[in-house]
């Protein structure tokens, strides 16, 4: 894989997205948004861009709860997987209501776990939002406060996972819970940051895995030596990585290469930790595409769903980050 000319098209749809209706975007969404397209035959169009938000802002209506930046990295996920019809702007929002009829909270975030409904039959849809709700239920029985609107995307990407269909949902809520723990034990600092890891690691093995445990050690010591703190921003990324060793070696030196050329070609040069963040998915994506299809153990519907749960928490972090920075001005 030519890793110039991945980056390269990453900078050239950061590019499109920001000489268009994306101006104003922070740096950090008009990245997530531009990652999206990496690796796909369709380029950022911001005439397409344009015409879904008109769309959903008609469908909506002046006051609702889908604000940015969560609708931009919404709206560039869809726009990435060629979804670009009026169709398909319907889909989100009636699956949305879907979600709202079972319990799931009216937030922004509710909409990623929409966009994930689109990679479930219609006919199971109902089963898959009311098996989501419970998860969710369950995972917030062990963490009441930390649990919020954000991890109803964590909820329904389990609830999707064929691996997982065997637990009931009170079994899911638990092994969550036992990653939970185990990665605390490791280091990882209680927080939503580490309960997104830890579904994910559900998510990923379907049972509890002392390897997968071992694995991440070993990722987190790679990870320092090439320069990366271990922050809560990473978590999710270091169980993917975790994963990965588990099925074959990973290559770190390809990070390192990541780091240099996002530092050399991209417009982060304040935005370390996001830098990091991004050349850490780059990584990911790269080694998943390594995967021969014998030891394809990670399914395109999983790839899916560990991108809408990063989107999903960079969003939020971003939210916070710009918040903070607001407030303090």
């Amino acid at each position: 894989m030519n890793r110039s000319k991945v980056v390269e098209s990453l900078q050239m749809n950061y590019q499109a997205i920001k000489e268009g209706k994306g101006k104003w975007f922070d740096k950090r969404v008009a990245y997530t948004i531009a990652r999206s397209f990496v690796d796909k035959e369709r380029r950022f169009s911001d005439a397409d861009y344009r015409h879904m938000e008109e769309i959903l802002k008609g469908e909506l209506g002046m006051f609702n709860v889908l604000v940015q930046p969560v609708r931009g990295i919404l709206l560039g996920m869809l726009l990435a997987n060629g979804k670009s019809r009026e169709l398909d702007i319907h889909t989100l929002i009636k699956d949305y209501q879907r979600l709202r009829e079972v319990g799931f909270q009216a937030s922004s975030y509710s909409y990623f776990s929409a966009y994930l409904l689109q990679f479930t039959e219609t006919a199971e849809k109902e089963f898959i939002v009311r098996r989501g709700q419970s998860i969710f239920e369950e995972i917030k029985s062990h963490h009441y406060f930390l649990t919020g609107a954000e991890d109803g995307t964590i909820a329904i990407a389990l609830a999707q996972q064929e691996k997982l269909e065997s637990l009931t949902t009170k079994q899911v809520g638990d092994l969550v819970e036992d990653y939970y723990q185990a990665l605390n034990d490791q280091g990882f600092h209680k927080s939503n940051q580490l309960q997104f890891a830890a579904a994910n690691a559900a998510m990923l093995t379907g049972e509890f895995s002392l390897e997968l445990i071992e694995d991440i050690k070993q990722v987190i010591d790679e990870l320092k030596q090439s320069g990366l703190r271990f922050r809560p921003e990473f978590y999710n990324s270091i169980v993917t990585l975790g994963f990965l060793t588990t099925l074959k070696k990973v290559d770190f030196q390809v990070l390192r290469e990541y780091l240099e050329l996002l530092e050399e070609k991209t417009n982060l040069r304040f935005y370390k930790d996001f830098r990091h963040s991004l050349a850490l998915g780059l990584l990911i994506h790269e080694e998943m595409s390594l995967l021969s299809n014998d030891n394809l153990n990670i399914s395109a519907l999983t790839i899916t769903m560990i991108m809408a749960q990063e989107a999903s928490a960079a969003a939020a972090a971003i939210a916070v980050s710009v918040a903070a920075s607001n407030s303090s001005s």
